[in-house]
Order: C-alpha cells, then sequence, then structure tokens
C-alpha cells in the first residue's frame, strides 16, 4: 500500500512543478478586459486522471463580468465540459455589497462506470452497481447582499442523466431510480453570511450556509442544510486550523440519487470514494491544520493534516454520536498566486485509502 502512497505522492509533485511553467495564454482586450488560460491534471481515485484546459475571460465588456470555460477527458474513457458566466465576477463580490447579480452555468459529459452503492449508512462498500451516464445541467442563480457580509441567493437548475453499460451489484440500480435522474428540475434558496478575511485561502473569520433545496415537476423532495466554517491562527498567525460542521435533512418521495445527501469525495470524507454513502439526512464534521512548508521551487507550498467524521441516514435523530465512518489523513496545497490552489490528499479509512488531486481548499 506504501509503495501506491508513494507513486501517487510523487505524480503529484510531478503536476504541482509542471503547472507553474506550463505554457499558458494572457493578454489585454480593452482597456480594462482580460482572457487568459491553463491546461490541468487532476486525479481522483474513483475514476483516475483528469487532463483538461480551462480559459476566463474578464471585465471584456467593462461590467466585472467574467466567463469562464473548461474541458477535460478522463484517464477511464470519460469526457465533459462546462461553463460559468458571472455579472459580476466573483473576485468582485468578496466582501462587497451588491444590488444584483446573476451566474449561468452549465455542463455535458460522459461519466465511465459511475458507481452506486445503495443507500443508508450500511451499504456495502465493496459490491457496488457501475454504470456509464450521459449527462447534461443547466442552472441559473441570482444573488443580492442584504450587507457585505449577508447574501441571500435563489437558484433553478434542470438536469438530464441517461444511463447504460449498467452492471448490477449488490445493490441494484433499479429502473425506478434510473427513471427519476432521466429529466429533473430543482431550486434553492440560500442565505450565506461571510465573515472570512478572504476567499479563497482564509486564515480567520467565519462562513455559514443556510439552503432550502426543492425538486420541481418530476422531481418530489425538499432538503435543509446548514454548512457552517470557522478559521482560526491559535499558535502561529501563518498556520491555519479550520473547522467545518455540517447537517443536511430532506423529506420527499422521488429523490434523484444526485440529490440525496451524500459523504465521500474531495471534500467530504476523503479517505473514501465519490458519494461512498447517500441518505436523506447526512452529518459531518471536518478539521484541518494547514501548515506552510515552502521547500525549493514551491514557495507557496502547505503541509495538511486533516481528520473528517460523518454518517448518513434517514433521520438526523437517528444519527447518534456513536459508529460514525472516520478518515485522517495528510494534503500538500500549493498556492499558485491568482487565486489558484492546487492541492494532493491521501484520505485513510476504514475501506482503505483514496487520493484526491483537486484544486480550491476542500473547504
Amino acid at each position: 500500500m506504501w509503495r501506491k502512497v508513494i507513486n501517487k505522492l510523487l505524480v503529484f509533485i510531478l503536476i504541482a512543478l509542471f503547472l507553474p511553467v506550463t505554457p499558458s495564454f494572457a493578454f489585454g482586450v480593452g482597456p480594462t478586459g482580460e482572457v487568459n488560460g491553463l491546461p490541468y491534471v487532476i486525479y481522483n481515485s474513483t475514476y483516475g486522471l483528469y487532463y483538461g484546459v480551462i480559459g476566463k475571460a474578464k471585465n471584456i465588456f467593462d461590467k466585472q463580468e467574467s466567463l469562464t470555460l473548461a474541458a477535460w477527458m478522463i484517464s477511464n474513457g470519460g469526457t465533459g465540459a462546462s461553463f460559468v458566466f458571472a455579472l459580476p465576477d466573483d473576485d468582485f463580490r468578496q466582501g462587497k455589497e451588491y444590488d444584483l447579480a446573476f451566474d449561468l452555468s452549465g455542463a455535458v459529459g460522459r461519466t465511465v462506470s459511475e458507481r452506486y452503492f445503495g443507500l443508508g449508512s450500511n451499504s456495502p462498500g465493496d459490491d457496488y452497481t457501475t454504470f456509464n451516464n450521459k449527462h447534461s445541467k443547466l442552472t441559473f442563480e441570482f444573488s443580492h447582499t442584504l450587507n457585505t457580509n449577508l447574501i441571500v441567493e435563489g437558484d433553478l437548475f434542470f438536469a438530464n442523466n441517461e444511463f447504460s453499460n449498467i452492471e448490477q451489484g449488490l445493490v441494484p440500480l433499479s429502473s425506478e431510480v434510473e427513471k427519476n435522474c432521466r429529466n429533473y428540475s430543482g431550486g434553492s434558496l440560500k442565505f450565506t453570511i461571510d465573515r472570512r478575511d478572504q476567499g479563497m485561502d482564509p486564515h480567520s473569520g467565519a462562513l455559514v450556509i443556510s439552503n432550502v433545496d426543492f425538486g420541481i415537476k418530476t422531481a418530489e423532495y425538499v432538503k435543509v442544510g446548514v454548512d457552517a466554517r470557522g478559521y482560526f491562527t491559535p499558535f502561529d498567525p501563518g498556520q491555519v486550523l479550520a473547522v467545518r460542521g455540517m447537517v443536511t435533512q430532506m423529506t420527499g418521495t422521488v429523490i434523484p440519487i444526485y440529490e440525496y445527501a451524500s459523504l465521500g469525495g474531495n471534500s467530504m470524507m476523503r479517505g473514501y470514494t465519490l458519494n461512498r454513502w447517500r441518505d436523506k439526512a447526512a452529518a459531518l464534521v471536518n478539521l484541518e491544520y494547514r501548515i506552510p512548508t515552502p521547500v525549493f521551487m514551491l514557495k507557496g507550498l502547505s503541509t495538511v493534516f486533516f481528520f473528517e467524521g460523518g454518517k448518513v441516514g434517514e433521520q438526523l435523530s437517528g444519527l447518534g454520536l456513536g459508529d460514525w465512518p472516520t478518515d485522517m489523513g495528510i494534503g500538500l496545497h500549493i498556492n499558485l498566486g491568482g487565486n489558484v490552489i492546487v492541492r494532493g490528499d491521501f484520505g485513510f479509512g476504514q475501506e482503505g485509502m483514496n487520493v484526491y488531486f483537486f484544486y480550491n481548499q476542500a473547504f
């Protein structure tokens, strides 16, 4: 196992060394606009390597707007592309008041050998159903600041999923589950309190996100959640203790599997595969300690130690405080500047090890 860990660590270091010198493009457009782009490589233990390119045009029309485009291929045969149009751009919104912001985002792609473990905390981890999924999603978001720290947001989305090559495991993917995912739509109302000193790599402050999600027409569900995060420097001004607690509860009769509360992935229970657990309720605790560790060319390098625990079930009241799956691990995070953080996290849970090479902090 340790040989696999070392090999993946070396891959991450090579990626980190490669990114700062990767051929990229950046040029100005008009008096204030700019366009830039960069190829990238990310990884997770579930699907493998993602090879992609991302580009962003910003403030072309002098309205603080932005358009981000991305496309990628996955080593197991999957593909994808996405876009985000923001007016104004997120960088402009951080810590500022604005009357109305609009985001339009969309994604299309094909996932190969997606995993379905079923519902509940006792779902088996070694005999899962796999399938391919040709998917698309379009989301409209409107937000408004009540003051510099309080944001209210309304979302509306439309999703489509087409499953194929289904190989049933111990918990089969029923025709009803497949039908519920085919074409559905939903919405969300969110209230966010943001008192962080910065958005990308906060050292102090707090972020609290409360949401009410709901299905529309073919999807029938209501999901309520609270995600609270705090950032502290208890021992050293450069070292950050990040703490997160999250709870989710939902009800409904027609729930697409992608709308269930879930744990497992690059930001929630990193010692487990993507969407390892799903159910109507979930609770999660994340702890991270981030220590600056400059080495050679990697001046923005930090070593991160993390511990996570979480559980899913029918009701939050039935989760209790015992028998929670947990994981712990170590990560290498590199701040490349320009609001870009690349990270490699190595999580160890009760079912083995999982690796996630991704961007931005986990929370």
